[in-house]
């Protein structure tokens, strides 16, 4: 059963006129790479999909090597489960001073030795 909800997030893809990306090529990769419930968030580069239990480190490498191999493009991906975004997004210390929830912005880290 592929019922946990996951997010890549791709670094400066359809930004200007550098990285296109087409999301109906972008939701083609991930579903060949084996996940369900593909969906691409706007035209932003942003994935959503379904999967058992998986590595979030390995899914990004999987996409990073997709998208330079049957895309041609070159993109840092992070994977992150949604739980785990649901949880940053709750313990946003700014969150009960934002006025616009849609502006409000946080800033995720690929790893922890990317804090230093």
């Amino acid at each position: 059963m592929t019922n946990k909800r996951y997010i890549a997030l791709l670094r400066g893809v359809n930004v200007g006129r550098a990285k296109r990306v087409a999301m109906a090529d972008l939701r083609k990769l991930v579903e060949e790479l084996g996940y369900a419930d593909v969906r691409s968030v706007l035209n932003s580069g942003n994935i959503v999909f379904s999967a058992d239990e998986v590595d979030p480190a390995a899914a990004a490498a999987a996409i990073e090597e997709g998208l330079v191999l049957k895309l041609g493009v070159a993109a840092r991906v992070m994977v992150i489960a949604g739980d785990d975004l649901a949880a940053v997004l709750a313990e946003n210390s700014l969150l009960p001073l934002a006025t616009d929830h849609a502006r409000l912005l946080v800033f995720l880290l690929p790893d922890a030795a990317a804090r230093d």
